[in-house]
């Protein structure tokens, strides 16, 4: 190992570079004695446990660490404290890799902007401007700052996805029976999923391999469908122009792309039905501070976990009727094509001083609702604001979808 890049130069450098981020509240927990211990026995051994060994993984603050704070943004629960791992992150560590602190994130991950949580909002380390996106926007901005090439959050309906779009990295949400989420302050008990965030697409496949180690290969090729609804759906002049590049682009490489309609998925209706079963089930989840008018959780929140406890029974069972059969029709898609394709969300990342769009989701949604694994590449063009494509596989595809992100990561850097 070069002495220049041992696991303990790794650590040293993570705290002597996050004195330049101090201001941006990406980190809200550090354990640098800790880290620089399971460093050193990283760097003793005289065979790698795994490809994670000695690497350094950023975690959001509602996932379990042993011995550190866990309470999701959420000022009611800052004084908790974690006496176990999180199945992740015991894998982790039992694969050697260091869990060198906890990231920013919304309150309950109940939001888009990362500004919520008690300790404040996250800035974007490409411009402290934008927005870095929510709910898991802390963990991103971890990997666009340089200080790690890992870290973990959760995703609901894109919150891994899109703050991996506005900090221009890479986020992937996996099917949702891959790993489990009873450990985590849930919000959704449905639709919470643990995802990856990686500088690049190595990284989250390197911790991927250790869920499922099977190999596949990707498809000689690829056939892509952009369904037409999204050029029509509020989306920004620029994002649909980057998209059009792309898709350029991705011809040009010989990967087929077919536009084609797909009537039966209306984004921002679909968006808004699943809010409304994740604050119906957050709501449940969240009971004792909703219920506890002097618990210390935002208005906004409040207000959000109120409407969905007041969804009758009979309003939330057509909800998931309608979302199962959108879950099925588009299940169906991947009998002739390989991929969805679409930009990752209808806008570039916003600045923080204008209101969060209520559409960021409308793309990323689709996954959570038909249960595919997904990920947001950024495509590293001339543009003044980060810009990145979502792939969307057939359920229990993930490692399918790694291999030809892979190939489609060549393509766009």
């Amino acid at each position: 190992m070069s002495i220049n890049n041992t696991s303990q130069d790794k650590v040293n450098n993570f705290f002597k570079n996050l004195e330049n981020f101090k201001s941006h509240n990406i980190f809200i927990h550090t354990d640098k004695d800790t880290s620089l211990k399971h460093a050193k026995n990283a760097d003793s051994r005289m065979k790698k446990l795994s490809q994670i060994d000695g690497e350094l993984f950023a975690v959001k603050a509602n996932i379990k660490v042993n011995s550190f704070p866990f309470h999701a943004g959420i000022e009611e629960f800052k004084n908790n404290t974690s006496l176990e791992d999180d199945p992740i992150i015991k894998m982790i560590k039992k694969n050697g890799g260091i869990i060198i602190g906890l990231t920013n994130m919304d309150e309950a991950a109940f939001g888009g902007s990362t500004s919520s949580s008690f300790y404040g909002r996250c800035l974007n380390p490409i411009n402290i401007n934008l927005s870095v996106g929510g709910s898991s926007g802390g963990s991103a901005a971890a990997i666009s700052s340089g200080l790690v090439d890992n870290a973990i959050g959760t995703d609901t309906m894109g919150s891994v996805r899109i703050p991996a779009s506005y900090c221009g990295v890479f986020g992937f949400k996996p099917s949702s029976n891959t790993i489990t989420n009873k450990d985590l302050i849930l919000l959704s008990n449905t639709y919470d999923t643990i995802g990856f965030f990686g500088k690049n697409i190595s990284n989250i496949s390197n911790l991927f391999n250790l869920i499922n180690s099977k190999d596949y290969n990707a498809p000689r090729n690829i056939k892509c469908i952009v369904p037409t609804q999204i050029f029509e759906d509020q989306i920004e002049t620029n994002v649909l122009e980057n998209f059009k590049k792309t898709i350029l682009l991705l011809k040009k490489n010989n990967i087929q792309v077919i536009e084609k309609e797909l009537d039966y998925w209306k984004p921002n209706l679909h968006r808004k039905a699943l809010l409304k079963i994740v604050e119906n089930e957050g709501a449940k989840n969240l009971s004792d501070l909703l219920m506890n008018n002097r618990s210390k959780i935002t208005k906004l929140l409040r207000s959000n976990l109120q409407f969905g406890q007041n969804i009758n029974k009979t309003d939330i069972k057509k909800i998931k009727e309608d979302l199962l059969k959108l879950k099925i029709k588009t299940q169906n898609i991947f009998e002739t094509f390989d991929l969805i394709l679409t930009p990752t969300t209808p806008q570039s990342a916003f600045k923080i001083e204008k209101e969060q769009p209520l559409n960021q989701a409308n793309f990323t949604s689709l996954a959570n609702i038909s249960d595919l694994p997904a990920i947001s590449l950024p495509h590293n063009g001339t543009y003044e604001q980060p810009f990145s494509i979502q792939l969307n596989a057939a359920n229990n595809n993930d490692k399918i979808l790694l291999k030809i992100s892979s190939i489609f990561e060549k393509i766009l850097q």
